[in-house]
């Protein structure tokens, strides 16, 4: 066979801003990836010709391939990072590692397609492995076409982008899904006698990634790469050579990583007769949803407890998920339960077969015992005798709110972390998480002494209450703070808020709010409690004249704010919040590259007619993309009744868009 020399480079790009940043791991992925690209008994790449490269230390990064690739070499581009989005004209950009003032900052695709172009070789192939940030609106179909339309400029793609950024950080001390398999299989393919091409090559990689579970990598225009991925070796390769991956992955990770696949277990609670709550099709229904996600749960390793458990039974299956484990392990569990209160602090009874029950701080117990790296329990639990029905869960969407279930979260994980200090006691969660309670610094010391009696230094616990059996405690519970954010949060893996409608004669809607649907009403009080389901839901809304979007740099947008009832035909209750005896709000706003006025709106609810409209203004003062953000307050002591945030696109002054 004629010799061939292929040139490799490396890139790792950068993370966003703020808390989406990468989990270690994956910030070596290029590292390890090169590490193994270079080991003889790994893939045997002579190190000459592979170049790991920082956009942020190489500002001619475009302009190396055309000058370091002689004529008629083969050319590969590897880019890994922490986020890739799509303009407002569907273009993908990746992001670039983060300068000193912190902001983000995008490279083209479509300018890195063309640097590749200028290389005089036959054989070109761009690999992407990053996924796209969370606010991006280009749909599945969009982004493939997108892929394929960038594959017709003489460049083959083969790329993990997708709109999930779980496979992409699916374990926090080793390297992203993508850049696992493909050193594991060039490894193997390196050990044949006879050459792979990168259809045959692809073809193994998108089998062994579907059967961990995670969606399959895309490839287009795989002619324009026909020679094989990596030199065939002289000698045929060791089963002790084809496993030498792993070390090369330690060389930049501190904790060898097992394995990608998520074992999670949906147990169903007690029915305890009637009709208003079904924990079997619960259970049912997760399990079918977590599968269908792709995010690492697989027939395999997700399992359900149909049928209400023996408490026995349920320990059992709980211990078994989580002995096998090692990336992250879910226990979800629907069912009827009570409060119990006690000296060591608020817990939870869950019903079970033949009159047996267990604790959630059982159930914690038993799962702090997994070595997975990140742990999740969900609780979805309703109250004995609730109101009204409760609406179960549909396939299409994991509904949020329902009337008379109190869903709590705890999540952590494993890795050995330095402990978050905190000077005074518990600080407050960042700000912006859907669904936290805040309680605000002027609260009385005898709410402070709430407490979970499952809570711990490195837990997050969340509540989501719909008056449920956490109804009289939601705003009273106080979370610690996480000391290693969880690797996948819980809520935003397994939910959907579903959009609210838009008459023909409204506004153009600016954003429907982060969280679920407030019910913006005081709390219970002593000698004072109102019926579980007294108050009308109101749904927030945020209007822009049709048309005013995007936004401009020094172009001022008009904003309208306002709650609306969701169920304009209920009978008016006695306690409800009237033009006599409205609940009075305030509006904190805040926009971080923008000026906003005014940032702070006093408002009054009514229950028959929500809020009026509220009316501020936002001038963006840079082009990059601005995050608004929305606290809702009760005036009469504080809390938080829900926090909306939104990321919206900037145009600059000529028009063109970050």
């Amino acid at each position: 066979m004629v010799p061939y020399v292929t040139h490799n480079y490396v890139v790792q790009g950068g993370p966003l801003a703020g808390p989406l940043s990468l989990p270690e791991g994956t910030r070596h992925n290029a590292s390890s990836l090169a590490a193994a690209l270079t080991d003889p008994d790994v893939v045997g790449v002579s190190p000459e010709t592979c170049r790991v490269v920082s956009p942020l230390q190489d500002d001619d990064l475009l302009q190396r391939f055309s000058r370091e690739v002689p004529p008629g070499d083969g050319l590969i581009v590897y880019w890994t990072g922490g986020r890739c989005r799509a303009n407002l004209s569907g273009k993908l950009q990746l992001a670039l590692p983060l300068h000193d003032d912190a902001r983000d900052l995008w490279l083209d695709v479509e300018d890195l397609v063309e640097a590749m172009r200028g290389v005089d070789s036959p054989d070109r192939l761009l690999v992407l492995d990053t996924c796209l940030t969370a606010n991006a609106t280009v749909s599945d179909r969009q982004l493939s076409q997108e892929i394929t339309r960038m594959s017709r400029q003489g460049v083959a793609v083969l790329t993990s982008v997708g709109r999930s950024p779980y496979a992409f950080a699916a374990n926090n001390t080793g390297p992203s899904v993508f850049t696992q398999h493909l050193i594991r299989l060039l490894g193997e393919v390196a050990d044949r006698r006879d050459p792979l091409d990168l259809k045959a090559t692809y073809r193994m990689l998108r089998k062994a990634i579907r059967s961990d579970g995670y969606h399959a990598p895309i490839l287009r225009n795989a002619d324009s790469f026909s020679r094989p991925l990596v030199p065939v070796r002289n000698t045929p390769g060791s089963a002790r050579a084809r496993e030498r991956w792993l070390p090369a992955l330690r060389a930049a990770a501190t904790v060898a990583v097992e394995s990608c696949a998520r074992y999670a277990l949906a147990v169903a609670g007690a029915p305890l007769g009637g009709t208003f709550f079904n924990p079997v099709a619960d259970a049912t229904t997760l399990y079918d949803a977590l599968v269908d996600t792709h995010y690492g749960f697989t027939r395999d390793t997700t399992s359900v407890l149909a049928q209400p458990p023996t408490r026995q039974r349920l320990m059992e299956a709980v211990n078994q998920v989580s002995a096998s484990a090692e990336n992250m392990v879910l226990i979800y569990l629907a069912g009827h339960g009570t409060v119990r209160r006690s000296s060591q602090g608020l817990d939870l009874d869950l019903h079970l077969q033949d009159d047996e029950s267990v604790r959630a701080s059982e159930l914690v117990d038993w799962l702090r015992q997994s070595r997975a790296q990140s742990a999740v329990l969900m609780l979805d639990v309703c109250r004995m005798r609730p109101a009204e029905p409760v609406l179960p869960l549909t396939r299409a969407v994991l509904a949020d709110r329902r009337a008379g279930i109190s869903r709590l979260l705890v999540e952590w994980n494993n890795l050995a972390a330095q402990a978050l200090e905190v000077e005074g006691g518990d600080a407050p969660r960042p700000k912006g998480s859907p669904w936290q309670l805040q309680v605000p610094e002027s609260a009385a010391t005898a709410e402070r002494e709430v407490r979970w009696t499952f809570d711990f230094a490195d837990a997050r616990i969340t509540v989501i209450d719909e008056a449920g059996p956490l109804e009289a405690w939601a705003s009273r519970l106080l979370s610690r703070p996480t000391a290693v954010d969880p690797l996948v949060h819980a809520d935003e893996l397994l939910s959907v808020v579903a959009e609210s409608a838009t008459g023909p004669d409204d506004p153009e809607p600016l954003a429907e709010p982060a969280s679920p649907p407030a019910e913006p009403v005081p709390p219970d009080t002593p000698g004072d409690r109102r019926p579980s389901r007294g108050h009308r839901r109101h749904r927030p809304r945020l209007r822009v004249a049709e048309g005013a979007l995007p936004l401009h740099v020094g172009q001022r947008l008009d904003v309208t704010f306002n709650y609306q009832p969701q169920d304009p035909d209920r009978q008016p209750q006695e306690d409800d919040a009237t033009d006599e005896n409205p609940l009075d709000l305030t509006l904190y706003i805040d926009a971080d590259t923008a000026e906003v006025a005014p940032s702070i709106i006093h408002t009054r609810l009514t229950d028959h007619g929500g809020t009026p409209p509220e009316h501020f203004r936002i001038t963006p003062s840079t082009p990059d993309p601005v995050t608004l953000r929305i606290d809702v307050l009760r005036r009469a002591d504080g809390a938080v009744i829900q926090s909306i945030e939104r990321v919206l696109t900037v145009a600059g002054r000529d028009g063109s868009t970050t």
